[in-house]
């Protein structure tokens, strides 16, 4: 299952503003696209155009209840006693359904943060947790810190304390991005088998290995993910929202289905709100992802697209585009001819062929009355000139 924290993790990033409109709209489409779960901030965040409070009640006034298929929604506080008191108030107005305590897990954050020993963090977790408890918070989540930087068996005990005091979720937080997937698939598993909850995990890109992390802690155990709209978070960000979404839907049998079809809406929305561009090589929702120029490439996918294709662009909203350039063989012009002729049936050069070529022939990938030598050549020089591939209208130009 997916918690999207977009409005927490990815707020908190570099630069990144949501204003009012755009929160509500995010969150709208998050709804939309499945997630399980939306983290709509921090205890203590100021917000633009309107207090938290205020954001949290319309989100429980617009949005479907979690029994009605909606998202639960939670905040995040640190482990302090005064944090949770004011959480549980606004659980007990109905704002919000789940509580997320952040526990530094590695010594190094333990002391330098917060000056506490081991011991002492113990005590504290116990306590914070068994206060959220006391004060009628019904699903209160734990994070471990710096998991990947923590002793083992310190970070087990902080979690079996939280289980102890009344936590209903353990999340493993990899703070700096430093684990690969076999350590994600080792730790997962180590807490999933020493807890009586699930487990979740929160898993940073410093190194390029967040999706993965995010996939692997799903294959071994865990039962839920943080992730966000194109991994918008501190530094590098987390595990993409729309990558792990796909994968889940489209390449793993059995588990959690989401609603593909938004997500290019869904990061575009996020990429102007947050100002931070959408690479067009983007995985799954990029741009230039379904398309193609060179030769071999256009060959195979005028054959049959799942070639090399890991999924039709329309689970994803999205369409096959297919260039013609200078890294492009007789398959792609004489396809785009062939379309052209269609799009224009009274035009005696759309074949580009010495050919006689009636009105039935197709100048495809097997086409007898392929472009001849002499066009390929034009439009590949003219490719080189302009460093990129042909518009239709370049394309006839060259004819």
């Amino acid at each position: 299952m997916l918690i999207d924290s977009t409005l927490r993790e990815g707020a908190q990033a570099y630069g990144v503003y949501f204003g009012r409109d755009n929160r509500r709209r995010l969150v709208d489409m998050l709804t939309r696209s499945g997630v399980e779960e939306i983290e709509c901030g921090w205890l203590g965040q100021e917000l633009s155009g309107e207090p938290l409070a205020d954001f949290l009640l319309w989100a429980r006034a617009h949005l479907p209840s979690p029994r009605s298929g909606g998202p639960a929604l939670a905040l995040w506080c640190p482990c302090r006693e005064a944090d949770v008191r004011q959480a549980a108030a606004l659980f007990r107005q109905g704002l919000i359904h789940r509580l997320s305590i952040g526990a530094p897990s590695s010594a190094a954050h333990r002391q330098k943060r917060l000056g506490l020993s081991q011991a002492e963090m113990l005590a504290r977790v116990r306590t914070v947790v068994g206060t959220a408890k006391a004060e009628g918070l019904s699903y209160i989540s734990v994070g471990l810190e710096d998991i990947s930087r923590a002793e083992p068996e310190e970070a087990l005990q902080l979690a079996q304390a939280a289980v102890a005091a009344g936590a209903c979720r353990v999340r493993l937080s990899d703070t700096v991005g430093l684990l690969t997937p076999l350590a994600t698939a080792r730790l997962v598993e180590r807490f999933v088998a020493a807890l009586s909850v699930p487990v979740a995990f929160h898993g940073h890109n410093d190194l390029g290995m967040a999706t993965a992390n995010a996939v692997t802690a799903l294959q071994n155990g865990a039962a839920f993910v943080d992730v966000s709209v194109l991994g918008l978070g501190e530094r590098a960000g987390i595990a993409a929202l729309e990558e792990v979404a796909a994968w889940s839907t489209l390449r793993c049998e059995g588990a959690a289905r989401y609603d593909l079809g938004v997500l290019r809406e869904l990061c575009q929305l996020a990429s102007q709100a947050a100002r931070v561009p959408v690479a067009r090589n983007k995985a799954v929702t990029g741009e230039d992802v379904f398309s193609a120029e060179s030769g071999i490439h256009v060959h195979g996918l005028l054959r049959d697209p799942s070639l090399f294709e890991p999924f039709a662009p329309e689970a994803v909203g999205a369409t096959r585009r297919v260039g013609v350039g200078a890294k492009s063989g007789q398959a792609a012009l004489g396809a785009s001819l062939q379309r052209l002729r269609q799009l224009c049936p009274g035009s005696d050069a759309a074949c580009g062929s010495d050919a006689a070529c009636g009105p039935d022939a197709a100048c495809g990938p097997d086409a007898a009355c392929g472009p001849d030598a002499g066009l390929m050549d034009r439009v590949r020089a003219l490719a080189w000139r302009l460093g990129r591939p042909l518009t239709d209208s370049e394309i006839l130009g060259v004819l």
